[in-house]
């Protein structure tokens, strides 16, 4: 019978080691960690996230000159394989106090909480939309059906009832309508074929051709002589 020897698994990590070896890695700066990777609320307890194997690993010495990490292995204890890992005993280097430390923690933890998609909650029905909605599930398609056709015939009888004329004649005292807008703008301001006479002072012109070289203008549709035009501003004056 054959006996197979059974693979190491990962120990649990220490939180005071007596070893006085130290890492020949640089020192780990505390100020060049995320503040969510370290943990100072107890002191005496302080871990913080390996950067090698990312896992939390206690700090030792915090009591001495010197801190450090306990020795560990890359996985978790009694699970993973026992890989030493390569940061044990890496040096620490408090750039930071714990005072800043919180205070870099709640900034951190109110610029993340400012990112996250907040769901969208449905505003509530009034209790009258509530009832109509609750009825119309109720009364079902058949229901909704008869009373649209109800409302339909509501409508067209109202329709009916603006579409009448009062009885009685037609007013006969009162202005007359003006029937200037009747006129096509182009008919209006088409100049006439005959002679045309000078709305200010009465001048005539036997045609349009003469009138064009006397200088004659159009002044809010009437024709005027070059000589009454030139008392209204230019933007008034609209040639031939």
């Amino acid at each position: 019978m054959s006996i197979t020897a059974v693979a190491p698994t990962a120990k649990e990590r220490p939180r005071r080691t007596r070893t006085k070896r130290v890492s020949t890695l640089p020192a780990i700066k505390l100020s060049q960690l995320l503040p969510s990777h370290i943990d100072l609320r107890d002191p005496l307890k302080a871990v913080l996230v390996c950067e090698d194997c990312e896992t939390w690993v206690p700090i030792t010495g915090m009591q001495s000159k010197v801190q450090k990490l306990v020795p560990h292995h890359t996985g978790k204890a009694h699970v993973a394989a026992a890989l030493h890992c390569r940061s044990s005993n890496r040096r620490i280097e408090f750039d930071m106090t714990i005072p800043e430390w919180r205070h870099a923690l709640t900034d951190a933890g109110t610029e993340a909480s400012s990112r996250q998609a907040t769901a969208v909650l449905p505003k509530a029905f009034s209790p009258q939309t509530d009832r109509i909605l609750r009825g119309r599930s109720v009364r079902g398609a058949v229901g909704r059906r008869a009373e649209w056709a109800a409302a339909l015939h509501r409508v067209r009888q109202a329709d009916q009832r603006r579409a009448a004329l009062p009885q009685g004649a037609q007013p006969a005292d009162g202005p007359e309508v003006p029937l200037d807008h009747l006129v096509p703008r182009q008919a209006a301001e088409q100049p006439e074929a005959g002679p045309l006479t000078c709305a200010h002072c009465g001048t005539t012109e036997s045609s349009l051709t003469s009138a064009v070289a006397a200088g004659w203008c159009r002044i809010t549709r009437r024709a005027h002589c070059g000589r009454c035009s030139e008392r209204f501003p230019a933007w008034m004056r609209t040639s031939f």
